[in-house]
């Protein structure tokens, strides 16, 4: 279960397969720059299919680092793992993410995004870098939006 920062924090979830490479990827990012800008809303992120307490990929950590994230912390969640009600916003890296949540869970359509980034596993840092330089730029869409 998720420890709550306060009864007023907002919860946002970032969904992929395995929650080893893009998904923890943008939950250290977007906390990094949410704790920066002073927002009260935090990023979680699970994977569809993942196991439990896996450490996310040498890769996503490592490109992390080099713009300033520490995901070395990063543990996998799965979906079951959190109280999905706790989460005002899902963002899916595709589709398939997306469907699921919607028509399996019951998740509301206006509830989800796709954020729509192709999966690194198994790429060398290049591959790794352009992913997280995606999310990068999504997360500070995002964090403009929370702003105003």
């Amino acid at each position: 279960m998720m420890q709550k920062d306060n009864e007023n924090t907002r919860y946002i979830a970032f969904v992929c397969t395995g929650n080893t490479c893009r998904s923890p990827m943008a939950e250290g990012i977007f906390n990094k720059r949410a704790e920066e800008k002073g927002l009260n809303v935090r990023a979680v992120s699970f994977g569809m299919a993942a196991v439990q307490g896996i450490p996310a990929s040498s890769k996503a950590i490592e490109v992390c680092r080099e713009i300033g994230v520490d995901i070395s912390g990063h543990r996998t969640h799965f979906i079951y793992d959190f109280e999905i009600g706790d989460f005002e916003r899902f963002y899916c890296m595709s589709l398939s993410h997306a469907t699921i949540l919607t028509q399996s869970i019951g998740i509301p359509e206006e509830n989800v995004e796709i954020v729509g980034v192709v999966d690194p596993y198994g790429g060398d840092l290049e591959v790794y870098r352009m992913c997280r330089d995606v999310l990068a730029a999504f997360v500070e869409e995002l964090i403009m939006k929370y702003e105003n």
